[in-house]
C-alpha cells in the first residue's frame, strides 16, 4: 500500500474545489432560502483556504468546479424532481450572485470547470484535463459531501484516479454531522481515502499554519 506521501505526490495530484458557491454555502443562498441550514459551511472556509495555499506552495494543479443551472441544461429528469420548483428559478443561475464563489477565489493559473450535474466528471472536460496534465490523484473538497463531492469521488475512482478527501475541507451544507460522516465513511477505503488537511500538509513536507 502506498503511503500518503506517495499518493499526494504534487507532480501527479490535482486539487478539486467543488461547488463552493453562494447558493449552496451562504445562509442567504437558494438552498438556505429553501430550508437547508448552510451555516456549517463557514467552518471549512479557513482550512480549505489553508489547503489551497499549501497546494500553491508545492505547485499543485488547482481546479475550481462550479455548477450552473439554466433552461438549456435542466433536463426533464431534473425538472421532475419533487423539490425542483422550490429552487429552479434561483439555484446557480448564470451571472447571478448565487453562482459566484463562496469563501474561495480562483487565481491566475487555476482552471475553472462548469458542470451541470452532480458529478464533476459528467459531460465536462475534467477527465480530459486531468489526463492531459498527467494526474493520478484527486484531492476532492467542497460541498455537498453526500451529493456532488461523493458523486465526483465515485466517478473519479471509476476513471482510475485515486480520490483523497480531507474531512475538514468538505461539508454537507446542512449542518448535519450524521449526513457528513455517513458520506465520509462510504468513501473511506471504498472509493478513496479520508484524511485531514493537516495530514496532507505533512505529506507535502509543510508545517501546518
Amino acid at each position: 500500500m502506498n503511503s500518503l506521501e506517495q499518493i499526494v505526490d504534487p507532480k501527479e495530484t490535482a486539487l478539486l474545489i467543488i461547488d463552493m458557491q453562494n447558493d449552496y454555502c451562504h445562509v442567504d443562498g437558494a438552498c438556505g432560502r429553501a430550508g437547508s441550514d448552510a451555516s456549517s459551511v463557514k467552518a471549512i472556509v479557513s482550512p480549505l483556504n489553508s489547503l489551497i495555499e499549501n497546494a500553491r506552495r508545492v505547485n499543485l494543479k488547482i481546479i475550481f468546479i462550479r455548477t450552473i443551472h439554466d433552461e438549456w441544461t435542466d433536463s426533464s429528469a431534473i425538472r421532475s424532481l419533487p423539490r425542483y420548483e422550490e429552487w429552479s428559478n434561483e439555484l446557480c443561475r448564470p451571472d447571478t450572485w448565487g453562482a459566484e464563489f463562496f469563501g474561495v477565489l480562483p487565481q491566475p493559473g487555476d482552471y475553472v470547470i462548469t458542470k451541470h450535474r452532480n458529478s464533476a466528471f459528467i459531460n465536462t472536460s475534467l477527465d480530459l484535463v486531468l489526463r492531459s496534465i498527467g494526474m493520478k490523484t484527486i484531492i476532492v473538497t467542497g460541498v455537498s459531501t453526500h451529493i456532488c463531492v461523493e458523486c465526483t469521488v465515485r466517478d473519479g475512482f471509476q476513471y482510475d484516479y485515486f480520490p483523497v478527501v480531507p474531512a475538514d475541507c468538505t461539508d454537507s451544507g446542512r449542518s448535519d454531522v450524521q449526513v457528513l460522516n455517513s458520506a465520509l465513511n462510504r468513501i473511506d477505503g471504498r472509493w478513496g481515502k479520508v484524511v485531514t488537511s493537516g495530514e496532507i500538509a505533512q505529506a507535502w513536507g509543510l508545517v501546518q499554519d
